[in-house]
């Protein structure tokens, strides 16, 4: 591998994190900016924009009473000139609280089929298809006793990251 193909794998991991930060975050814009403009997006039972998704998804997860996090891991890129095809796997937990107020943990293992192109010197999302493989309604198990120690995860502004990176 040559320095510019590694610059590229680096670039296209960097938007795979950017957009699960963005989706985590609820960060529009940051969604908004994995994917080139005209780019679709195929989430299963919803298919448009990529551009649109952002809406979709941050309006989706505000109404969620405790914040999910979204895990990229395996990354397969395989460039070719301009484009990439890329597969990476991702983890998704979405903590939410039932009708009687008690936390409950779903889960979710797929993965992002994507491609890739460079337009402008960027590399972007111009195709993305979601694969599930797994999910989990609930996953069971109480909190750690230590977890209330530790800051809590929060939607803009309410995560301490957000300071961080203003």
């Amino acid at each position: 591998m040559n320095a510019d193909d590694a610059a590229a794998h680096i670039e296209i991991t960097q938007v795979l994190y950017r957009y699960s930060r963005g989706v985590d975050r609820g960060d529009r814009e940051m969604i908004r900016s994995v994917y080139h403009p005209d780019a679709l997006d195929n989430h299963g039972a919803w298919t448009g924009l990529g551009v649109e998704f952002a809406d979709r998804i941050v309006d989706s997860l505000d109404g969620a009473t405790l914040t999910a996090q979204h895990h990229i891991t395996n990354a397969l890129i395989e460039l070719d000139g301009e484009t990439a095809a890329c597969e990476s796997y991702f983890l998704a937990y979405h903590p939410s609280r039932d009708e009687a107020g008690a936390e409950v943990l779903a889960a979710a293992a797929g993965r992002y089929l994507d491609r890739f192109e460079r337009r402008d010197d960027e590399w972007r999302i111009a195709d993305r298809r979601v694969v599930l493989d797994w999910t989990r309604e609930k996953v069971e198990g109480e909190p750690w006793p230590s977890q209330t120690a530790y800051p809590g995860g929060g939607r803009r502004e309410a995560d301490p990251s957000w300071e961080l990176f203003a």
